[in-house]
C-alpha cells in the first residue's frame, strides 16, 4: 500500500512538472514572438534612418538591415507555426487567428520588400533615378542654354526630394515646359553653322526628354513609397505592423488566460492526489506505530534518563531482544551513549578554555565600541561639511545660470553688431559666409562695407574665443567701421595700419601689459577697374583661377595690435587683376586647426586647398553647404577647438 501511494504521488508530481514545463515553453514562444516583432520594427526604422541614405546600398543593392529583417520575419512565421501546433492550444478559433496572423506577417514581409525595391529604384545622389537625372542636368549645364532656368529646375527637384509636396512636382513640370520652349525659341545667332545648331538642339531635346521621363518615374515612385508615414507603402507597412501587434496582444492575452485555467485545474488534481496519498500514509503510519512502538519507547526512555542526568550517571545498556532493524538500532544506541559519555569529559575541559577566550573577546568588543563612537562623531562632521558643500553648489549653479543668460544676451548684441549676410549678397551676389562659433559668442567676426566704388571684405580672428574674444570683436568691428565708412580709407594696407593703431590706443597697450590683438585677411574690390587689393596680418588669401590653378598670397608675419618689438607697423598691399570666374577664400585658423579624421590630425591648409580644387566645378551657391558639410564630416566626434569663419566670393 505504501509503495502504491508513493508511486502514485511521484507519477502525479512528474505529470504536473511536465505540464508546467509545457506552459513555460508556451510562454517563452510568446515572448520570442513579441521580441521578434519589436526587432523587425527597429530594423525597419534603422533602414529608413540609416541605410536609405547610404550610397553603398544603392551601389550594391545589399543591405544588412534588409537581410536581418527577412531572417526575423522567417523566424517569426516559424514561431507562429510552432505556436499553432502546441498541445496546449486546442481551440480551433485560436488556431484560425494564428493562421490569419501568419498571413499578415507574410503580407508585411512582401510589403517591406516592395518598399525596399522602390527606394532602391528611386536612388540617392549619383545612383538610380536621382543619379541619372543629375547626370542629364549636368550635361545640360554644359550647353549655352539658360543656366538660371536649369538651376531653378535643380533647386525645385531638390526641394521636392526634401519636402515631398505635390506643388513642387507641378513646379518642376512647369519649368520643364519652359525649358522646352526655350530650346524651341533658341535663335540662330548662337551658332554660325545651321547643321550644327539643329543637331545640338535635337541633342538638348533628347537630354530634356530623358530627364523628364526619369523625373516622372521618380515622382511616381515617391508617391508609391508615400510622402508621409500614413500614405503609400509606408502607410500600408505601418498599418500591417499595428495589426500584427494588436493580433499578437489578443492571442497572447487569450493564451495566458487558457494557460492560467489549465494551471489551476492541474493544481487541483495535484492537491487531490497529495491528500489521498497523505491519508493512505497516515493509516500505514498508525499500523507501524503499533508494531514498533514498544521497542522504540524503551530506547527513548533510556536516552531520556541519560540526558536528564547530564550524562553523569551510570547507565544500563538496553537489552537486545530482536535481530531486525529494532535490534540493530538498540545496539547503535548503546554504542552512541558510551561514546557521548567519553566526549563529555573532553567538552568540559574545552569549555573552560572557551570561557577564558570569551572574557578576552568581551574586552576587545568594548574597545571596538569605543572606536565606533569615534567614527560616528567623524561621520557627523563629514555630513555637516557635505551640507555646506551642497549649499555652495546651489549658489554656483545659480551664478552659472545668470552668467549663461548674460552671455546669450551678449550673443544677440554681437549678432546685431555684425553686418547682415544679406547685405553682402546685395553688393556681391556671388559670395557666401560660413560662420560657426565654438561657444555661445565668438572671437571671429566678418566685416564688409561699400564705400564709393569699392567693396571692403574682411575675415578677422581676435585673441581668444568666447566672451573675451567677443569683446575684442566688438572693438575690431567698431574700429573698421570708423576707418572705412566714416573716415573713407579704402587702401587695404592703410586700413590695417589704422586698425593696429586703434587697437593699441583703445587697449592702452603702451601703458599696460595687455598684448591682445587680431589676425586678419582683408580685400578691397574696385568695381570700376575690377582690381583686388589684399593685405593680411598672419592670415593668407587663397584664390583659384577658372583653369583650376590655386594661388596663395601670404599676409605679413605680425599681428594687428599687441605691442611687441615695434609700435608702428606698415602692412603690405598686394594688387592683382583676376580673370572673370576667379574664386577667393578668406578664412581664420579655426577651420585649418580642427582635429578630426581617422587619425585625429589637424585639417591643415593643404587639405583646404584640395577642397577648393574639388569644389571648382560646383556653383557658387553650393559652396557654403559643401564647406560646412566637409567640416562636420572631418570633425566627427571630436570637440570643436576654435571659432570657424570662411568667406568666399567670385569675381
Amino acid at each position: 500500500m505504501f509503495l502504491f501511494a508513493t508511486i502514485t504521488l511521484a507519477t502525479m508530481l512528474f505529470w504536473y512538472d511536465a505540464q508546467m514545463h509545457r506552459i513555460e515553453q508556451l510562454t517563452a514562444t510568446l515572448s520570442q514572438i513579441d521580441l521578434d516583432i519589436r526587432q523587425t520594427d527597429k530594423l525597419e526604422r534603422d533602414f529608413f534612418s540609416s541605410e536609405a541614405l547610404n550610397l553603398d546600398f544603392y551601389e550594391t543593392g545589399d543591405s544588412y538591415y534588409v537581410l536581418q529583417h527577412r531572417e526575423l520575419t522567417s523566424k517569426l512565421r516559424n514561431n507562429l507555426l510552432d505556436l499553432r501546433t502546441h498541445p496546449l492550444i486546442p481551440s480551433t478559433n485560436l488556431r484560425h487567428r494564428i493562421d490569419t496572423l501568419r498571413r499578415s506577417v507574410i503580407k508585411y514581409e512582401a510589403t517591406f520588400d516592395d518598399l525596399v525595391t522602390k527606394i532602391y529604384q528611386r536612388g540617392f545622389k549619383n545612383q538610380g533615378y536621382e543619379g541619372k537625372m543629375s547626370e542629364h542636368l549636368d550635361s545640360l549645364l554644359k550647353t549655352p542654354l539658360d543656366k538660371l532656368l536649369l538651376y531653378k529646375i535643380r533647386q525645385a527637384e531638390q526641394h521636392f526630394l526634401l519636402y515631398k509636396e505635390e506643388a513642387q512636382i507641378e513646379q518642376v513640370n512647369a519649368l520643364l515646359i519652359e525649358l522646352q520652349n526655350h530650346i524651341e525659341t533658341f535663335t540662330e545667332k548662337e551658332y554660325r553653322n545651321i547643321t550644327i545648331r539643329t543637331e545640338n538642339r535635337t541633342e538638348w531635346k533628347e537630354l530634356v526628354n530623358k530627364y523628364e521621363t526619369l523625373w516622372r518615374r521618380l515622382a511616381g515612385t515617391e508617391r508609391k513609397i508615400g510622402y508621409r508615414s500614413k500614405l503609400g507603402l509606408k502607410g500600408k507597412l505601418n498599418q500591417l505592423s499595428n495589426q500584427i501587434e494588436i493580433a499578437i496582444e489578443d492571442i497572447n492575452r487569450e493564451i495566458h488566460k487558457d494557460s492560467e485555467n489549465f494551471r489551476i485545474q492541474s493544481r487541483k488534481r495535484l492537491i487531490w492526489v497529495v491528500t489521498a496519498s497523505i491519508f493512505l500514509n497516515l493509516i500505514l503510519g498508525l499500523w507501524m506505530i503499533r508494531k514498533l512502538g514498544t521497542p522504540i519507547k524503551r530506547i527513548s526512555e533510556t536516552i531520556h534518563n541519560v540526558i536528564e542526568s547530564d550524562f553523569s550517571v551510570e547507565w544500563k545498556p538496553i537489552p537486545i531482544q530482536h535481530k531486525d532493524e529494532i535490534g540493530r538500532l538498540s545496539k547503535d544506541v548503546n554504542l552512541l551513549v558510551s561514546r557521548i559519555l567519553e566526549r563529555t569529559a573532553e567538552v568540559l575541559q574545552q569549555n573552560e578554555k572557551l570561557q577564558a577566550q570569551k572574557a578576552e573577546l568581551e574586552q576587545q568588543t568594548e574597545e571596538i565600541l569605543a572606536q565606533r563612537d569615534l567614527v560616528e562623531s567623524q561621520n557627523q562632521s563629514i555630513f555637516a561639511q557635505n551640507e555646506y558643500l551642497e549649499a555652495q553648489q546651489e549658489k554656483i549653479q545659480l551664478q552659472n545660470k545668470n552668467i549663461t543668460a548674460s552671455i546669450n544676451y551678449a550673443k544677440r548684441i554681437q549678432k546685431a553688431m555684425l553686418p547682415s549676410q544679406n547685405l553682402l549678397e546685395e553688393i556681391l551676389p556671388k559670395s557666401f559666409v560660413y560662420f560657426n562659433p565654438r561657444d555661445i559668442v565668438s572671437g571671429d567676426f566678418y566685416f564688409f562695407a561699400e564705400k564709393d566704388d569699392k567693396i571692403v571684405i574682411a575675415a578677422v580672428d581676435c585673441t581668444g574665443h568666447g566672451v573675451p574674444g567677443a569683446f575684442m570683436s566688438v572693438i575690431g568691428n567698431d574700429l573698421l567701421t570708423q576707418i572705412v565708412v566714416w573716415r573713407g580709407i579704402t587702401e587695404s594696407n592703410l586700413i590695417l595700419n589704422e586698425l593696429h593703431n586703434g587697437v593699441v590706443q583703445t587697449l592702452k597697450q603702451e601703458e599696460t601689459e595687455n598684448r591682445d590683438g587680431m589676425d586678419i585677411s582683408l580685400c578691397v574690390l574696385n568695381t570700376t577697374t575690377n582690381e583686388i587689393q589684399y593685405s593680411g596680418a598672419k592670415n593668407s588669401l587663397l584664390y583659384i583661377t577658372p583653369n583650376g590653378k590655386i594661388n596663395q598670397i601670404k599676409g605679413d608675419r605680425y599681428h594687428v595690435g599687441g605691442v611687441a618689438k615695434q609700435l608702428e607697423r606698415d602692412f603690405t598691399a598686394h594688387t592683382l587683376t583676376p580673370e572673370k570666374g576667379t574664386r577667393f577664400y578668406l578664412l581664420t585658423d579655426g577651420y585649418l586647426d580642427q582635429f578630426g579624421g581617422k587619425h585625429s590630425k589637424k585639417y591643415s591648409k593643404r587639405r583646404f586647398q584640395l577642397l577648393i580644387e574639388k569644389l571648382k566645378s560646383f556653383h557658387i551657391f553650393e559652396l557654403k553647404h559643401e564647406v560646412e558639410r566637409n567640416f562636420i564630416e572631418w570633425k566627427g566626434g571630436e570637440k570643436q577647438i576654435d571659432d570657424v569663419l570662411v568667406i568666399g566670393f567670385e569675381m
